[in-house]
């Protein structure tokens, strides 16, 4: 039988590997949480939630990182 299960806290987690050592579970860590069909910026769109002033200011820091690459340093 299989049961998905969510941890909200570490000390949850931490019972859950006691049980496995003591083969009472087996526990499946996901490798992907993303479908090989999905683009993942459709899957992280809208992730951070922003205001439009948080994200007016993330955009310009983006921008002023992106151009420090074009910059010559020597």
């Amino acid at each position: 039988m299989t049961v998905t299960i969510e941890v909200i806290n570490n000390r949850a987690f931490n019972l859950l590997s006691d049980m496995e050592h003591l083969d009472l579970i087996r526990i499946n860590m996901p490798t992907n949480t993303t479908s090989s069909s999905e683009k993942l910026s459709d899957h992280l769109a809208g992730a951070l939630k922003l205001s439009d002033t948080q994200y007016e200011y993330y955009q310009k820091t983006l921008q002023e990182g992106r151009n420090e690459w074009d910059r010559n340093i020597y």
